[in-house]
């Protein structure tokens, strides 16, 4: 039986958060500070992302994560 061609779901931007993580040393444990620099979202066919930075991090390692929201 031939295969039907069928649109494909239509993917939903999603939100990332861009962050750089602070590491610190606090009562002989290791500790990391979260700190978000920027904000990306994915591209409508899904093949890329675009980020906006509000600064960049001075050991140049960025983190990307998918947005989830606080709850409230």
């Amino acid at each position: 039986m031939p295969k039907q061609n069928t649109p494909a779901p239509a993917p939903t931007k999603s939100r990332y958060d861009v962050l750089v993580a602070d590491e610190y040393e606090r009562d002989g444990q290791k500790q990391v500070n979260w700190i978000r620099v920027g904000v990306g979202f994915g591209h409508s066919d899904g093949d890329g992302i675009q980020i906006t930075l509000k600064a960049l991090p001075i050991n140049g390692t960025l983190v990307v994560r998918l947005h989830k929201p606080k709850p409230e």
